[in-house]
């Protein structure tokens, strides 16, 4: 009886230890894999929803500072059209801008190109036919007063879209259409460029499922997937994002994947996300089974220490699971706070480090916006510094048909230095702070220092110079170094509107306590209207003879600046077809 009640008792407290320990642990056990299981797919989802983001919005963005880029508003009236060289003019900037944009075109409201340049021939005029646009979705669109994207089509040189907006005034009305066509390489690098883990990748796919731009290494542009994964019912406007849009699936490289993806509806593309489940799970499943460890070891030991060994796993990861949902709103100041000396831990402070470094993408990207707006001398000039060291075969032996397009990107680059140069010296003139160091100058050094400086500019022409400065010629009071800046400025000048051989032929006089300089030149010459406005900011002959010629409009504004503030006097005598003499004065130091 007492052995029969002792086996009894002994069943009961084993029954009772048995519920009493193994239910909680279940339980715990249970609560922990499913918040574990819960954190881990929130945190999967949040990586691949943060970088799906991240690429919808580069994809947008670029896109749309394509259009920013061919965007333009004009005053000229309803009826009105630019004169064909203004065209060619935005045109050619328009290519040097944007170096994806392949080829660019003017519209009239009639649906009919009026000129049209390639990025292949930025060098030669296009002697392409024109093309009639009329009866076309994109002239359609662009007569509502709506920006243009056509659907992906696919070339030898990669995907491409056309591109196209309404060229409109002050009032509203639009005056003509601007059209271009881009190539979207820049955009295929960007997603190239994009990593998800170590063995994760992303692509963009076309409203036809064609793979756009992917970081797999399989040609991009030969692959359809409208009928792999998730793909076709995203195109149908379906987002999969958050760990209720997560899908698991084999994809078509053959592997277990977890998946994400988002629509872009404005274009009708798609960008997926793919993660090999391989290693997407490595980290889950380790945390399963150090948790299924623990559980045992607490079973085997003691009960209570069980269930509080429950609330540790749980409470922690409450924490983390709370923590994610602060990332996925952007807010990455508040780390979470677990201290249980154990992995859990671990993968507290490895949760930390992550919100730490998104934080710091975050400011990273905010500080390369900011730069990005404001700086261009710096980028412009590197440009310049690393092409002539290429040039000079630093990097290696180049060859020449490589030298042959660095010389033309060099001189894209060198132009755009002159441009934001004359910008920065127009405003510091208007601004009251153009600073000149007068002093006794010999005017005939600095000429000479010029003249030796562009001689080979004018052996590429066939211009011979003329200078023999007259015994005992007056010091004048100038700025040594802006004098320079002015025979650079009229002396090239003559070389660019001489066509063929010729002669520049400098002198001087001296008149009323002033030596005067001469550059008289054997170039097309102007009119009597065109030299009116030849000092004016901005302004440029526009002719059949000067189509050609490049220049800011602002080199004789700025010559003017600096010789008048040098309490001097600058002045032109030209005649169509016979050449143009500038001369300026300078006062004779006494």
């Amino acid at each position: 009886m007492n052995t029969h009640f002792q086996v009894k008792l002994r069943n009961k407290i084993f029954v009772l230890i048995a519920i009493v320990s193994i239910i909680p642990l279940i339980i715990a056990g249970s609560l922990s894999i499913w918040s574990i299981q819960t954190v881990h797919r929130l945190e999967v989802a949040n990586l691949e929803d943060t970088l799906l983001n991240q690429k919808t919005d580069e994809v947008r963005r670029f896109i749309e500072n394509a259009i920013d880029t061919i965007r333009i508003q004009t005053t000229l009236e309803e009826g009105n059209v630019f004169p064909l060289s203004v065209q060619q003019f935005f045109l050619k900037s328009f290519l040097t801008a944007l170096p994806g944009l392949e080829e660019a075109a003017f519209l009239n409201l009639d649906g009919q190109e009026t000129s049209r340049l390639k990025q292949s021939s930025l060098a030669e005029p296009n002697e392409e036919k024109l093309r009639d646009e009329s009866g076309t979705e994109k002239f359609s669109a662009l007569k509502g007063i709506q920006d243009y994207i056509s659907p992906v089509y696919f070339t030898l040189n990669g995907p491409m879209v056309t591109i196209a907006t309404p060229l409109v005034n002050k009032k509203g009305k639009a005056v003509a259409f601007i059209s271009g066509e881009l190539n979207l390489k820049e955009l295929q690098k960007r997603i190239k460029e994009s990593r998800l883990g170590a063995t994760g990748y992303l692509y963009l796919v076309n409203e036809d499922g064609f793979v756009i731009a992917a970081n797999f290494q399989e040609e991009a542009r030969l692959i359809n997937l409208s009928e792999t994964g998730i793909v076709s019912e995203l195109l149908k406007g379906k987002d999969f994002l958050g760990a209720d849009g997560q899908r698991r699936y084999r994809s078509f490289l053959g592997e277990e994947v977890v998946a994400a993806a988002q629509f872009l509806p404005e274009f009708k593309w798609g960008v997926i996300a793919e993660w090999p489940t391989k290693e997407a799970d490595a980290i889950l499943n380790t945390l399963l089974q150090r948790n299924l460890a623990v559980t045992f070891s607490v079973l085997l030991a003691v009960i209570l220490v069980s269930i509080l060994l429950a609330n540790i796993i749980v409470r922690p990861i409450k924490a983390l699971e709370a923590g994610t949902r602060l990332v996925s709103q952007g807010k990455f100041d508040q780390p979470v706070n677990i201290k249980t000396g154990d992995e859990i831990e671990e993968l507290g402070i490895a949760f930390n480090k992550m919100i730490a470094g998104l934080k710091q993408l975050q400011q990273l990207k905010d500080e390369f916006v900011f730069i990005a707006a404001h700086e261009l001398r710096t980028p412009v000039a590197a440009i310049k510094g690393y092409l002539s060291l290429v040039l000079e075969g630093i990097a290696g032996p180049v060859s020449d048909a490589v030298k042959k397009f660095i010389n033309k990107v060099m001189n894209a680059n060198a132009r755009l230095i002159r441009l934001v140069d004359d910008l920065l010296e127009v405003a510091r003139s208007e601004a009251g702070r153009l600073t000149v160091e007068v002093r006794s100058t010999d005017i005939a050094l600095p000429i000479q220092a010029v003249l030796t400086e562009l001689k080979p500019l004018a052996d590429e022409k066939s211009i011979e110079f003329m200078y023999s400065p007259p015994f005992g010629l007056p010091k004048v009071l100038a700025d040594e170094n802006r004098v320079k800046e002015i025979m650079v400025n009229l002396v090239g000048n003559a070389i660019k509107y001489t066509v063929g051989a010729g002669t520049v032929t400098i002198s001087h006089e001296v008149w009323d306590n002033a030596l005067i300089t001469h550059i008289k030149d054997t170039g097309i010459g102007m009119s009597k209207e065109e030299q009116k406005k030849l000092f004016e900011k901005f302004y440029r002959i526009q002719n059949e003879k000067t189509r050609d010629v490049t220049g800011t409009g602002l080199g004789l504004f700025i010559v003017k600046q600096i010789v008048e503030k040098m309490n001097g006097k600058i002045w032109c005598e030209s005649e169509e077809g016979k050449g143009s003499t500038f001369s300026f004065s300078l006062p004779i130091a006494v």
